[in-house]
């Protein structure tokens, strides 16, 4: 079916349960809820700072104002995020890094 398929995912959620919030390569993970109870996930590339425009090292990449955010973080590689409310849950891929020559 697709690239999960016969793969274990961890899960996270109302009954416990966490997932990473960094990657090793720096990029962080947010969640925050500045008109509670609408909360938002920002993705940024300079630890969190989320300095400067938007779209230069931090995005605003979900806004949940329709259903409860459930879960949001990267997988132990940090190359699969992941944003579950309770109503979907949504996936970002990224390929591995090429190795060095």
């Amino acid at each position: 079916m697709g690239e999960l398929t016969g793969s274990q995912v961890r899960i996270a959620g109302l009954f416990g349960g966490g997932l990473h919030t960094t990657t090793d390569d720096g990029w962080t993970l947010d969640v925050v809820a500045p008109d509670w109870p609408h909360h938002r996930v920002l993705l940024s590339d300079d630890g969190g700072l989320c300095r400067g425009p938007a779209g230069e090292h931090w995005w605003h990449i979900f806004h949940a104002n329709y259903s409860e955010l459930r879960a949001a973080g990267f997988s132990p590689s940090g190359h699969t995020l992941v944003i579950a409310t309770s109503s979907d849950i949504t996936f970002f891929v990224r390929p591995a890094a090429e190795p060095s020559k």
